[in-house]
C-alpha cells in the first residue's frame, strides 16, 4: 500500500512538473504589435532628399500582436531635428482599426536640414513599434549665378549695349549681330524712355538705327517687371533663391527711366529668370553699370 502511495506521489509531482514546463514555454518572446512603411510608386520609405515646403507621401500598414491580441491605440509620426522632435501625426484610433491600421499621409517640412521622420504604433498594453527613415530637406528655389559690376555704353559708345545672360558676356553692335540667339537684354539712353534696360525685339530700341536690329532675325523676347525690391534685398540673395510668379501681364518690352537703385525682375525667351540692379548711370549719361541674378 505504502509502495503504490509513494508512486502516486511521484506521478502527481511529474504531473505539475510537466504542467510548469508548458507554461514556461507559452511565455510571449514578443508581445510587440508591427508597423511598416508602404513602398512602391509614389510613398517615401527609405532615407530621402526633399525640397523645403514639397509634400511627399508616407504610407504605413500596422497591426495588432496575434499572439496578446493587444488592440491598437494610437498612432504618431515625429519629426526629429537637431534634437527637437516635432509631431506631424497624433491619432487616436477608432474602434474599426484596432486590430489593422492601414493610412497614408502627406508630410510637409519647413526648415532646411537633416532628421529622423519615425512611425510609432501602440496598443492597449503600452507595447509599441517604430520604423523611420532620414529625410534631407534641402532650400527650396534654383540654383542662381551672381555678376556684378557690368558696365554698358549706348549706342555710341565702344563699351557694348548688348547683354548675353546665359554667357553674361556683353557685346558691341557689331558683335552683337553676330551672336543674335545669345543677346537678350540691350541698354540705351533716349530723349523719352531715359536709361533702359530693353528687349531685342522692344519697338524703340528697333528705332535705333545705329542698332541695326532691322536686319536681325533672332531677337529674343525678353519681359521685364520694375519691382520694389531694395539694393540691400537684391545683394541678400545666395545661391540659392525662390523666384517669385512672372506676371507676364505686368510685364513690357522693356523697364525704362531707370534710376540708380532700382531692380528689375526679367524672364528671357528661354525661361529664365534674373533681376537686374542699376548700381551706377554715372553723370555723363549713355552709361551704366548693373548688377545680375540670373537663374542657371
Amino acid at each position: 500500500m505504502k509502495k503504490n502511495l509513494l508512486i502516486l506521489f511521484m506521478a502527481v509531482i511529474g504531473m505539475a512538473a510537466t504542467m510548469t514546463s508548458c507554461e514556461k514555454d507559452d511565455v510571449i518572446l514578443d508581445p510587440k504589435p508591427t508597423i511598416n512603411f508602404k513602398g512602391g510608386g509614389n510613398y517615401v520609405s527609405s532615407d530621402v532628399t526633399v525640397t523645403e515646403g514639397e509634400n511627399f507621401t508616407v504610407g504605413v500598414n500596422a497591426a495588432a500582436n496575434v499572439e496578446t491580441n493587444a488592440k491598437l491605440k494610437s498612432f504618431t509620426i515625429v519629426f526629429t531635428s537637431n534634437n527637437v522632435p516635432t509631431t506631424l501625426i497624433d491619432e487616436q484610433l477608432e474602434k474599426a482599426q484596432e486590430n489593422n491600421y492601414s493610412k497614408d499621409f502627406q508630410i510637409t517640412l519647413n526648415g532646411v536640414g537633416e532628421g529622423i521622420l519615425k512611425a510609432k504604433i501602440t496598443d492597449e498594453k503600452g507595447e509599441y513599434a517604430e520604423v523611420s527613415f532620414k529625410v534631407t530637406v534641402k532650400q527650396a528655389g534654383v540654383e542662381v549665378k551672381k555678376k556684378t559690376n557690368v558696365e554698358f555704353g549706348s549706342f555710341n559708345d565702344a563699351i557694348g549695349s548688348f547683354y548675353g545672360t546665359s554667357n553674361e558676356t556683353v557685346y558691341t553692335i557689331s558683335q552683337a549681330f553676330q551672336n543674335q540667339a545669345l543677346v537678350d537684354i540691350i541698354f540705351f539712353d533716349g530723349a523719352t524712355n531715359h536709361n533702359t534696360l530693353a528687349a531685342p525685339d522692344d519697338a524703340d530700341a528697333n528705332s535705333i538705327n545705329d542698332f541695326n536690329l532691322v536686319n536681325w532675325t533672332k531677337k529674343n523676347k525678353t519681359r521685364f517687371i520694375l519691382t520694389t525690391m531694395t539694393a540691400a534685398e537684391f545683394d541678400a540673395i545666395g545661391e540659392i533663391y525662390q523666384f517669385p510668379e512672372f506676371v507676364e501681364a505686368n510685364a513690357s518690352t522693356k523697364a525704362n527711366n531707370l534710376a540708380a537703385g532700382n531692380v528689375v525682375y526679367f524672364k528671357t525667351e528661354a525661361g529664365k529668370h534674373g533681376y537686374a540692379k542699376i548700381v551706377d548711370l554715372y553723370t555723363k549719361g549713355s552709361k551704366a553699370k548693373v548688377d545680375f541674378i540670373v537663374e542657371q
